[in-house]
Protein backbone atom coordinates (compact mmCIF):
# COMPACT_ATOMS: atom_id res chain seq x y z
CA UNK A 1 0.00 0.00 0.00
CA UNK A 2 2.80 2.39 0.95
CA UNK A 3 4.57 1.67 -2.29
CA UNK A 4 1.47 2.45 -4.22
CA UNK A 5 1.03 5.82 -2.51
CA UNK A 6 4.72 6.77 -3.17
CA UNK A 7 4.43 5.91 -6.83
CA UNK A 8 1.25 7.96 -7.06
CA UNK A 9 2.98 11.04 -5.58
CA UNK A 10 5.98 10.77 -7.84
CA UNK A 11 3.68 10.49 -10.79
CA UNK A 12 1.44 13.50 -10.12
CA UNK A 13 3.90 16.01 -8.36
CA UNK A 14 6.95 17.27 -10.31
CA UNK A 15 10.49 17.11 -8.91
CA UNK A 16 10.85 20.89 -8.69
CA UNK A 17 8.04 20.95 -6.11
CA UNK A 18 9.92 18.61 -3.95
CA UNK A 19 13.10 20.64 -4.49
CA UNK A 20 11.41 23.88 -3.44
CA UNK A 21 10.85 22.53 -0.01
CA UNK A 22 9.27 24.63 2.72
CA UNK A 23 10.90 27.95 1.78
CA UNK A 24 13.63 28.34 4.48
CA UNK A 25 15.67 25.22 4.24
CA UNK A 26 15.35 24.47 0.59
CA UNK A 27 18.40 24.03 -1.65
CA UNK A 28 17.39 26.88 -3.97
CA UNK A 29 17.13 29.29 -1.05
CA UNK A 30 20.60 28.41 0.17
CA UNK A 31 22.01 28.83 -3.32
CA UNK A 32 20.34 32.25 -3.66
CA UNK A 33 21.58 33.39 -0.27
CA UNK A 34 25.13 32.25 -1.01
CA UNK A 35 25.06 34.05 -4.35
CA UNK A 36 23.88 37.25 -2.70
CA UNK A 37 26.56 37.08 0.00
CA UNK A 38 29.24 36.45 -2.60
CA UNK A 39 28.15 39.43 -4.65
CA UNK A 40 28.07 41.66 -1.56
CA UNK A 41 31.52 40.48 -0.48
CA UNK A 42 32.97 41.07 -3.92
CA UNK A 43 31.40 44.53 -4.06
CA UNK A 44 32.73 45.39 -0.59
CA UNK A 45 36.25 44.24 -1.45
CA UNK A 46 36.12 46.04 -4.78
CA UNK A 47 34.99 49.25 -3.09
CA UNK A 48 37.74 48.99 -0.46
CA UNK A 49 40.40 48.34 -3.07
CA UNK A 50 39.09 51.19 -5.20
CA UNK A 51 39.25 53.53 -2.20
CA UNK A 52 42.77 52.36 -1.40
CA UNK A 53 43.90 52.79 -5.00
CA UNK A 54 42.24 56.20 -5.13
CA UNK A 55 44.04 57.22 -1.91
CA UNK A 56 47.38 56.02 -3.25
CA UNK A 57 46.86 57.86 -6.52
CA UNK A 58 45.88 61.03 -4.63
CA UNK A 59 48.89 60.75 -2.33
CA UNK A 60 51.21 60.13 -5.27
CA UNK A 61 49.74 63.12 -7.09
CA UNK A 62 50.20 65.29 -4.01
CA UNK A 63 53.81 64.14 -3.69
CA UNK A 64 54.45 64.86 -7.34
CA UNK A 65 52.87 68.30 -7.05
CA UNK A 66 54.86 69.01 -3.89
CA UNK A 67 58.08 67.89 -5.54
CA UNK A 68 57.40 70.07 -8.55
CA UNK A 69 56.65 73.02 -6.30
CA UNK A 70 59.81 72.40 -4.27
CA UNK A 71 61.96 72.04 -7.38
CA UNK A 72 60.35 75.11 -8.90
CA UNK A 73 61.04 77.08 -5.73
CA UNK A 74 64.66 75.85 -5.77
CA UNK A 75 65.04 76.90 -9.39
CA UNK A 76 63.50 80.28 -8.64
CA UNK A 77 65.84 80.76 -5.67
CA UNK A 78 68.80 79.77 -7.82
CA UNK A 79 67.79 82.27 -10.50
CA UNK A 80 67.33 85.01 -7.90
CA UNK A 81 70.65 84.10 -6.31
CA UNK A 82 72.38 84.22 -9.68
CA UNK A 83 70.92 87.65 -10.37
CA UNK A 84 72.02 88.88 -6.94
CA UNK A 85 75.48 87.39 -7.46
CA UNK A 86 75.84 89.09 -10.84
CA UNK A 87 74.62 92.36 -9.38
CA UNK A 88 77.06 92.03 -6.48
CA UNK A 89 79.92 91.31 -8.88
CA UNK A 90 79.08 94.35 -11.01
CA UNK A 91 78.75 96.54 -7.93
CA UNK A 92 81.92 95.02 -6.50
CA UNK A 93 83.84 95.94 -9.63
CA UNK A 94 82.49 99.47 -9.40
CA UNK A 95 83.47 99.71 -5.74
CA UNK A 96 86.91 98.27 -6.40
CA UNK A 97 87.35 100.85 -9.14
CA UNK A 98 87.03 103.58 -6.52
CA UNK A 99 88.88 101.78 -3.75
CA UNK A 100 91.76 103.50 -2.00
CA UNK A 101 91.89 106.42 -4.45
CA UNK A 102 93.47 109.55 -3.03
CA UNK A 103 93.41 113.28 -3.32
CA UNK A 104 96.91 113.74 -2.03
CA UNK A 105 99.33 110.83 -1.75
CA UNK A 106 96.80 108.51 -0.11
CA UNK A 107 96.47 110.69 2.96
CA UNK A 108 92.65 110.54 2.72
CA UNK A 109 92.24 107.19 1.03
CA UNK A 110 88.67 106.00 0.53
CA UNK A 111 87.93 102.46 1.66
CA UNK A 112 85.65 99.92 -0.01
CA UNK A 113 82.12 100.57 1.23
CA UNK A 114 81.33 96.91 1.83
CA UNK A 115 80.65 93.65 0.11
CA UNK A 116 77.49 94.74 -1.68
CA UNK A 117 75.20 92.61 0.45
CA UNK A 118 77.23 89.40 0.16
CA UNK A 119 78.72 87.68 3.20
CA UNK A 120 81.09 85.29 1.45
CA UNK A 121 84.72 85.40 2.48
CA UNK A 122 85.82 84.46 -1.02
CA UNK A 123 83.92 87.36 -2.56
CA UNK A 124 85.50 89.67 0.01
CA UNK A 125 88.99 88.48 -0.86
CA UNK A 126 88.28 89.01 -4.53
CA UNK A 127 87.11 92.56 -3.92
CA UNK A 128 90.07 93.17 -1.62
CA UNK A 129 92.46 91.96 -4.31
CA UNK A 130 90.89 94.35 -6.80
CA UNK A 131 91.29 97.21 -4.33
CA UNK A 132 94.89 96.15 -3.70
CA UNK A 133 95.56 96.35 -7.43
CA UNK A 134 94.16 99.87 -7.43
CA UNK A 135 96.55 100.82 -4.62
CA UNK A 136 99.57 99.47 -6.47
CA UNK A 137 98.54 101.12 -9.73
CA UNK A 138 98.01 104.52 -8.14
CA UNK A 139 101.33 104.34 -6.28
CA UNK A 140 103.14 103.35 -9.47
CA UNK A 141 101.65 106.24 -11.45
CA UNK A 142 102.61 108.79 -8.81
CA UNK A 143 106.14 107.42 -8.46
CA UNK A 144 106.72 107.47 -12.21
CA UNK A 145 105.49 111.06 -12.36
CA UNK A 146 107.78 111.89 -9.44
CA UNK A 147 110.83 110.45 -11.24
CA UNK A 148 110.07 112.04 -14.62
CA UNK A 149 109.59 115.69 -13.71
CA UNK A 150 111.42 117.61 -16.41
CA UNK A 151 111.53 120.91 -14.54
CA UNK A 152 112.51 119.61 -11.09
CA UNK A 153 116.00 120.36 -9.81
CA UNK A 154 118.04 117.96 -7.66
CA UNK A 155 117.89 120.30 -4.66
CA UNK A 156 114.09 120.19 -4.76
CA UNK A 157 114.12 116.45 -4.16
CA UNK A 158 116.41 116.92 -1.19
CA UNK A 159 114.14 119.61 0.23
CA UNK A 160 111.24 117.15 0.03
CA UNK A 161 113.15 114.69 2.22
CA UNK A 162 113.98 117.47 4.72
CA UNK A 163 110.40 118.73 4.88
CA UNK A 164 108.57 118.51 8.22
CA UNK A 165 105.78 116.36 6.83
CA UNK A 166 108.20 113.72 5.59
CA UNK A 167 107.98 110.47 7.62
CA UNK A 168 110.40 110.15 10.49
CA UNK A 169 112.65 107.14 10.94
CA UNK A 170 110.21 105.29 13.20
CA UNK A 171 107.31 106.15 10.88
CA UNK A 172 109.19 104.71 7.92
CA UNK A 173 109.72 101.41 9.73
CA UNK A 174 106.12 101.27 11.01
CA UNK A 175 104.69 102.05 7.58
CA UNK A 176 106.73 99.35 5.85
CA UNK A 177 106.60 96.68 8.57
CA UNK A 178 103.47 97.25 10.68
CA UNK A 179 103.41 95.44 14.01
CA UNK A 180 99.77 94.43 13.57
CA UNK A 181 100.20 93.51 9.89
CA UNK A 182 97.61 96.09 8.74
CA UNK A 183 98.47 99.68 7.87
CA UNK A 184 96.33 102.67 8.66
CA UNK A 185 95.36 105.06 5.90
CA UNK A 186 97.99 107.56 7.03
CA UNK A 187 100.63 104.83 7.09
CA UNK A 188 99.82 103.93 3.47
CA UNK A 189 100.69 107.52 2.56
CA UNK A 190 103.85 107.36 4.68
CA UNK A 191 104.87 104.09 3.03
CA UNK A 192 104.44 105.71 -0.38
CA UNK A 193 106.72 108.59 0.62
CA UNK A 194 109.19 106.20 2.23
CA UNK A 195 109.54 104.17 -0.96
CA UNK A 196 110.30 107.31 -2.98
CA UNK A 197 112.94 108.31 -0.42
CA UNK A 198 114.61 104.93 0.04
CA UNK A 199 114.47 103.69 -3.56
CA UNK A 200 114.90 106.92 -5.51
CA UNK A 201 115.88 109.85 -3.25
CA UNK A 202 117.23 111.99 -6.09
CA UNK A 203 115.87 111.00 -9.51
CA UNK A 204 118.11 111.52 -12.51
CA UNK A 205 117.50 114.68 -14.58
CA UNK A 206 115.33 114.26 -17.64
CA UNK A 207 117.14 115.31 -20.85
CA UNK A 208 115.37 117.62 -23.24
CA UNK A 209 114.74 116.77 -26.87
CA UNK A 210 117.58 119.04 -27.93
CA UNK A 211 119.98 117.29 -25.56
CA UNK A 212 118.93 113.89 -26.89
CA UNK A 213 120.04 114.95 -30.38
CA UNK A 214 123.68 115.09 -29.27
CA UNK A 215 125.84 111.94 -28.97
CA UNK A 216 126.43 112.58 -25.27
CA UNK A 217 122.71 113.20 -24.72
CA UNK A 218 121.82 109.95 -26.44
CA UNK A 219 124.31 108.03 -24.31
CA UNK A 220 122.85 109.56 -21.16
CA UNK A 221 119.27 108.96 -22.28
CA UNK A 222 120.00 105.26 -22.85
CA UNK A 223 121.75 104.89 -19.50
CA UNK A 224 118.92 106.68 -17.73
CA UNK A 225 116.27 104.50 -19.39
CA UNK A 226 118.06 101.34 -18.27
CA UNK A 227 118.51 102.73 -14.76
CA UNK A 228 114.87 103.82 -14.41
CA UNK A 229 113.63 100.50 -15.82
CA UNK A 230 115.54 98.51 -13.25
CA UNK A 231 114.48 100.89 -10.52
CA UNK A 232 110.80 100.60 -11.45
CA UNK A 233 110.88 96.84 -10.99
CA UNK A 234 112.25 97.29 -7.48
CA UNK A 235 109.72 99.93 -6.52
CA UNK A 236 106.91 97.76 -7.92
CA UNK A 237 107.94 94.99 -5.52
CA UNK A 238 107.90 97.50 -2.67
CA UNK A 239 104.49 98.75 -3.79
CA UNK A 240 103.14 95.19 -3.76
CA UNK A 241 104.43 94.80 -0.21
CA UNK A 242 102.56 97.92 0.87
CA UNK A 243 99.36 96.87 -0.90
CA UNK A 244 99.53 93.49 0.84
CA UNK A 245 99.42 95.30 4.20
CA UNK A 246 97.01 98.05 3.11
CA UNK A 247 93.46 98.00 4.60
CA UNK A 248 91.80 96.92 1.37
CA UNK A 249 89.39 94.22 2.59
CA UNK A 250 85.72 95.26 2.80
CA UNK A 251 84.00 95.97 6.10
CA UNK A 252 81.88 92.82 5.79
CA UNK A 253 85.01 90.67 5.88
CA UNK A 254 86.24 92.55 8.94
CA UNK A 255 82.91 91.90 10.66
CA UNK A 256 83.09 88.23 9.68
CA UNK A 257 86.63 87.99 11.05
CA UNK A 258 85.56 89.64 14.32
CA UNK A 259 82.71 87.14 14.70
CA UNK A 260 85.02 84.23 13.94
CA UNK A 261 87.45 85.49 16.56
CA UNK A 262 84.71 85.73 19.17
CA UNK A 263 83.34 82.27 18.36
CA UNK A 264 86.86 80.86 18.69
CA UNK A 265 86.99 82.17 22.25
CA UNK A 266 89.08 85.25 21.56
CA UNK A 267 88.59 88.53 23.38
CA UNK A 268 89.39 92.12 22.52
CA UNK A 269 90.49 93.28 19.09
CA UNK A 270 91.51 90.40 16.82
CA UNK A 271 95.08 90.42 15.50
CA UNK A 272 95.33 92.01 12.08
CA UNK A 273 92.43 94.45 12.55
CA UNK A 274 93.59 98.05 12.97
CA UNK A 275 91.12 100.93 13.30
CA UNK A 276 88.33 98.59 12.23
CA UNK A 277 90.10 97.74 8.96
CA UNK A 278 91.75 94.56 7.72
CA UNK A 279 94.44 93.76 5.17
CA UNK A 280 95.25 90.51 3.40
CA UNK A 281 98.29 90.03 5.61
CA UNK A 282 96.19 90.74 8.69
CA UNK A 283 93.53 88.25 7.63
CA UNK A 284 96.02 85.42 7.23
CA UNK A 285 97.57 86.23 10.59
CA UNK A 286 94.11 86.19 12.19
CA UNK A 287 93.14 82.86 10.61
CA UNK A 288 96.39 81.35 11.86
CA UNK A 289 96.06 82.79 15.38
CA UNK A 290 92.50 81.43 15.68
CA UNK A 291 93.85 77.91 15.14
CA UNK A 292 97.50 77.23 15.85
CA UNK A 293 97.73 79.74 18.73
CA UNK A 294 94.26 78.99 20.12
CA UNK A 295 94.07 76.11 22.65
CA UNK A 296 90.29 76.08 22.29
CA UNK A 297 90.60 75.11 18.64
CA UNK A 298 92.09 71.71 19.42
CA UNK A 299 89.24 70.94 21.82
CA UNK A 300 86.70 72.11 19.27
CA UNK A 301 88.21 69.86 16.61
CA UNK A 302 88.08 66.86 18.96
CA UNK A 303 84.38 67.38 19.68
CA UNK A 304 83.25 68.63 16.24
CA UNK A 305 80.77 66.77 14.08
CA UNK A 306 81.72 65.22 10.76
CA UNK A 307 80.16 68.13 8.87
CA UNK A 308 82.01 70.63 11.06
CA UNK A 309 85.32 68.88 10.47
CA UNK A 310 84.75 68.87 6.71
CA UNK A 311 83.98 72.60 6.73
CA UNK A 312 87.13 73.30 8.73
CA UNK A 313 89.20 71.10 6.44
CA UNK A 314 87.89 72.79 3.30
CA UNK A 315 88.49 76.25 4.79
CA UNK A 316 92.07 75.44 5.76
CA UNK A 317 92.81 73.92 2.35
CA UNK A 318 91.43 77.01 0.62
CA UNK A 319 93.59 79.25 2.81
CA UNK A 320 96.63 77.08 2.11
CA UNK A 321 95.98 77.33 -1.62
CA UNK A 322 95.84 81.12 -1.46
CA UNK A 323 99.01 81.30 0.64
CA UNK A 324 100.77 79.02 -1.83
CA UNK A 325 99.75 81.36 -4.62
CA UNK A 326 101.08 84.31 -2.62
CA UNK A 327 104.37 82.53 -1.98
CA UNK A 328 104.73 81.68 -5.66
CA UNK A 329 104.13 85.32 -6.53
CA UNK A 330 106.75 86.36 -4.00
CA UNK A 331 109.29 83.84 -5.33
CA UNK A 332 108.62 85.04 -8.86
CA UNK A 333 109.37 88.63 -7.86
CA UNK A 334 112.37 87.58 -5.82
CA UNK A 335 113.92 85.60 -8.68
CA UNK A 336 113.35 88.51 -11.07
CA UNK A 337 114.92 90.98 -8.63
CA UNK A 338 117.87 88.66 -8.02
CA UNK A 339 118.46 88.36 -11.75
CA UNK A 340 118.44 92.14 -12.14
CA UNK A 341 120.84 92.51 -9.23
CA UNK A 342 123.21 90.03 -10.82
CA UNK A 343 123.05 91.86 -14.13
CA UNK A 344 123.74 95.19 -12.44
CA UNK A 345 126.77 93.86 -10.58
CA UNK A 346 128.01 92.12 -13.71
CA UNK A 347 127.75 95.35 -15.69
CA UNK A 348 129.72 97.17 -13.00
CA UNK A 349 132.59 94.70 -13.30
CA UNK A 350 132.76 92.33 -16.26
CA UNK A 351 130.48 94.44 -18.47
CA UNK A 352 132.54 97.58 -18.02
CA UNK A 353 135.79 95.66 -18.37
CA UNK A 354 134.60 94.16 -21.63
CA UNK A 355 133.65 97.61 -22.91
CA UNK A 356 137.09 98.99 -22.04
CA UNK A 357 138.71 96.00 -23.69
CA UNK A 358 136.72 96.64 -26.87
CA UNK A 359 137.82 100.29 -26.82
CA UNK A 360 141.50 99.42 -26.46
CA UNK A 361 141.65 96.47 -28.83
CA UNK A 362 139.22 97.43 -31.62
CA UNK A 363 138.82 101.16 -31.58
CA UNK A 364 137.15 104.17 -30.08
CA UNK A 365 133.80 103.72 -28.40
CA UNK A 366 131.02 104.30 -30.87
Amino acid sequence: MKKLISAFCLLFFPAQVWAAGCGCGSIQSMITRAHTQTVQSVNANTTAEANAIRSEILLAAQNIIGTIKSESATIVRAIVGLKESNAAMIKGQAVAGEAMKTEDLYGKAAQPSGLCGASSLGAGLQLGAQASTQVRGAMRDKQLAYANNENAKPVEYLNRVLAEDHPEENEIVDSLFPLQETLTQDQVAQAHESIKTLANPRPLPVPTDAQKDTPAGQTYAVARTIHEGRLSTITETLNAHVAYHAPTLPDDVTTWAQNQWNEAGGSGTPPGIVDGKLSEAGLYKLLSQMRLSNPNWFAQIASASEAGLLRELVTMQAIQLELTRKNNEFLDRLSFTTALDYLTRMEGTDGKAMNDLYTRMIGAQQ
